[in-house]
């Protein structure tokens, strides 16, 4: 399969650091409006460059589907109650605690700590409230039909002076309705907390003849799927929780010095954003460019390029990684022959044939 190529000039574009995210191009009006709605100042990330609503004006391109912004709550801050008429919203708490009250009532609750994510589902009326001392932030991943503008309905008007309509126009908002009712145990459900995920390398043993140590030199040492699309066939199908088609959210950890080696996703873009620590971000055959990424920087590569990433820190580090696509993404992963050949030396061809079931394959060529 051939591989593209991104020079150092073009990577700019498909960086975005945490240092600038304050400095967004939205307007004080628009900032102003997010606060009193969502309580929290919002940054948008990445996104179609069609993206409209509050995630408008992202830094960074991606397919349709699915979009992707910062969300920082100062102390005491709180969101007025909404819902997303089309899209789930997937919320990973980054730091502080967040509460989230959800149903047309608002009286389920839940309390989301460090790296803990909840998948709200399509129409769900709920509130966010910073239930910490200090400030919260969040990452916020939006996923919707391939046309959708990313509304948000609020049960309510704010108090006060009623917001402009251009400006209720620009953030996709509305008013009105309180949504479906929640399932017995539905919210439950889409809840995943950091302290009990489980890496797929111990699902690919179970279910495979692919063994711990494989998965471990090819790829990064933990990787914890999140949410992949409901049906999604690969080495990540165990996530706990599934979702609508274009969107696999993970959490890749390593420890110092750790990383996969160079692959190519052929039909689909992957992101990276870093939760903590310090790395580099890699790409090229030989791993011959790099970008240096701190917390809550987040870097994008386009498909076919090949890529890595290695934890440059003293202690151990995680990225939230983001892998956007098309209605029916395979997310195919390919490496170079030589890893192939290696993979038979070490592991025996049996593997190398069990890591093509799950769509890990070992035919990238270089451009």
């Amino acid at each position: 399969m051939k591989t593209a190529h991104v020079t150092p000039e073009d990577m700019k574009s498909w960086t975005a650091q945490h240092a600038d995210y304050a400095a967004t191009a939205r307007s004080s009006t628009l900032n102003d409006a997010s606060a009193t709605l969502w309580g929290a100042r919002l940054a948008p990330l990445m996104g179609p460059r069609n993206t409209q609503g509050r995630f408008a004006g992202a830094r960074l391109p991606s397919p349709t589907r699915a979009c992707t912004g910062h969300m920082a709550m100062a102390a005491g801050a709180t969101s007025m109650p909404y819902r997303n008429p089309d899209a789930i919203e997937n919320l990973l708490c980054l730091e502080g605690s967040v509460e989230i009250r959800l149903g047309p009532d608002l009286d389920q609750s839940l309390t989301l700590n460090r790296f803990d994510m909840l998948s709200i589902p399509v129409d769900v009326l709920h509130t966010l409230r910073n239930a910490s001392s200090g400030a919260t932030q969040l990452i916020c991943v939006l996923n919707a039909p391939a046309d959708s503008r990313y509304p948000a309905a609020f049960s309510e008007t704010p108090a006060g002076a009623p917001l402009a309509p251009d400006v209720l126009a620009a953030l996709a908002v509305s008013f009105g309705g309180r949504g479906r009712a929640l399932k017995t145990g539905e919210i439950d459900s889409r809840i995943t907390r950091f302290k009990t995920l489980v890496p797929y390398k111990r699902a690919l043993t179970s279910g495979s003849a692919i063994p711990p140590a494989a998965t471990e030199w090819l790829t990064a040492g933990s990787v914890y799927p999140l949410i992949v699309p409901e049906g999604h066939v690969g080495r990540s199908q165990s996530a706990p929780l599934k979702g609508l088609p274009g969107l696999y959210l993970a959490i890749a950890e390593c420890v110092p010095g750790d990383g996969p080696l160079p692959h190519a996703h052929f039909d689909s873009q992957e992101s990276f954003f870093v939760l903590d620590g310090e790395w580099d971000i890699t790409w090229g055959f030989e791993d011959e460019n790099r970008i240096p990424a701190r917390t809550y920087d987040l870097v994008a590569m386009p498909d076919r390029v090949m890529r890595s990433f290695r934890n440059t820190g003293q202690s151990t580090g995680r990225l939230f990684v983001i892998i956007q696509g098309q209605e029916k993404m395979s997310d195919l992963v390919a490496y170079a022959p030589s890893v192939g050949d290696e993979v038979v030396k070490r592991y025996g061809a049996d593997v190398a044939d069990a890591f093509r079931k799950v769509n890990i394959t070992f035919d990238a060529e270089r451009v």
